[in-house]
C-alpha cells in the first residue's frame, strides 16, 4: 500500500512548514484532493508569508453607480495553494474549487489564480465584524472562516466579473480537471449551446447542480427544476429573477455587465438548459411547464 507521506504534497514540502504535518495527515483521510481548511490562527502561524492587507471594491455590496471599498486581511492564494498542493494546482487544465459551508461551490481556473492578485482573507482590516450585506440576495452574511477576494483596484479588469469568484464561508478546497464536467456535456452541441454550458457552469452551478455536477446549496437537481419552465419564461427568469419572484434570493446575472451582455448570456444558458431537458424526455414526462 502506498505510504501517504510519499504523496505529491509531502515529497516537495518545505521543511520550514512541517508544522502542517497533522493537517496533512487529516487530508489523507479525506476524499482525493478535498482539503478541509485549518483555523485562521493555524493558517497564519504556518504560512510562509506574513498576512497582508488588501483593499478592494466589494462586489457583493457595491453597485455600478456606488462602489464600496473594504480592506481585508489575508494571505495571497498563490502562496497558500503552493504550500498545500505543491505544483499540482498549476498543472494544465486544473480548476481550484472553493467549497462553502452552505454547499456553494466556486470553481476557478488555476491559471487565473496564478496570474491575478487573489487573497484568502479571514478578517477586516478595520477591526469591524467579518461580514457584509449582500444587497442583491437580500441577506446579511458572515464571511468566516474564509473569503476569497481579488485586488480589483490593482487589476481593474477584474471588476467586470462582479462577485463571480468571490466565495465566502469557505471551508474546503479541492482540485479538479476541466474535463470533470463530462456529465453535463451534450454530444453534437452547436457553438451557442456549448457556450451556454460554460455560462451555466460559471453562473448557475455554483449554487445548483445538474446531473450531480456543481454546487449543493439547493438539494433539487436542475434537471427536475427545468420541467417547471417554458423556454421563454426560463430565459426571463435567468435574466431578472426578481421580476418573477420579488423576494427571491436568486441574484440576477452579473450587474457589472451591460444589459445587452446579460441578455445574451441568459439566452445561451436557457438554450443549453432547454437542450438538456430535451435530451432526456423521460425527465419531464407527465409534468406541465409552469411558472415557478
Amino acid at each position: 500500500m502506498r505510504n501517504p507521506l510519499d504523496s505529491l504534497f509531502f515529497r516537495n514540502w518545505p521543511r520550514r512548514n512541517r508544522g502542517w504535518l497533522p493537517f496533512f495527515l487529516l487530508l489523507c483521510s479525506l476524499p482525493v484532493s478535498a482539503l478541509q481548511l485549518p483555523a485562521p490562527s493555524s493558517l497564519v502561524k504556518n504560512a510562509s508569508v506574513r498576512p497582508q492587507t488588501v483593499e478592494v471594491i466589494e462586489p457583493h455590496a457595491a453597485t455600478p453607480e456606488r462602489p464600496v471599498r473594504v480592506a481585508y486581511v489575508g494571505i495571497p492564494i498563490k502562496t497558500i495553494l503552493t504550500e498545500w498542493f505543491g505544483d499540482a494546482w498549476q498543472a494544465p487544465n486544473v480548476e481550484v474549487v472553493f467549497l462553502a459551508e452552505d454547499g456553494y461551490a466556486s470553481a476557478i481556473p488555476a491559471a487565473k489564480l496564478a496570474s491575478q492578485p487573489a487573497y484568502l482573507t479571514y478578517a477586516r482590516a478595520d477591526g469591524k465584524p467579518f461580514e457584509l450585506d449582500n444587497w442583491e440576495q437580500r441577506e446579511h452574511v458572515p464571511l468566516a472562516p474564509y473569503y476569497l477576494v481579488w485586488d480589483n483596484l490593482a487589476a481593474p479588469d477584474l471588476r467586470h466579473g462582479g462577485s463571480s469568484g468571490w466565495p465566502y464561508q469557505v471551508t474546503h478546497v479541492k482540485l479538479r480537471q476541466l474535463g470533470d464536467d463530462a456529465a453535463i456535456r451534450l454530444p453534437d452541441a452547436d457553438l451557442e449551446t456549448a457556450l451556454g454550458m460554460k455560462d451555466t457552469e460559471a453562473n448557475c452551478l455554483t449554487c445548483h447542480h445538474l446531473r450531480g455536477f456543481g454546487g449543493e446549496k439547493f438539494p433539487e437537481d436542475l434537471t427536475a427544476s427545468l420541467c417547471r419552465w417554458s423556454p421563454a419564461d426560463l430565459q426571463r427568469w435567468i435574466h431578472e429573477p426578481a421580476r418573477f419572484r420579488p423576494k427571491t434570493i436568486m441574484p440576477a446575472l452579473n450587474r457589472a455587465w451591460p444589459d445587452e451582455e446579460r441578455r445574451l448570456v441568459a439566452a445561451r444558458i436557457a438554450r443549453y438548459l432547454n437542450a438538456i431537458k430535451q435530451s432526456d424526455p423521460k425527465v419531464c414526462a407527465g409534468k406541465a411547464a409552469v411558472q415557478q
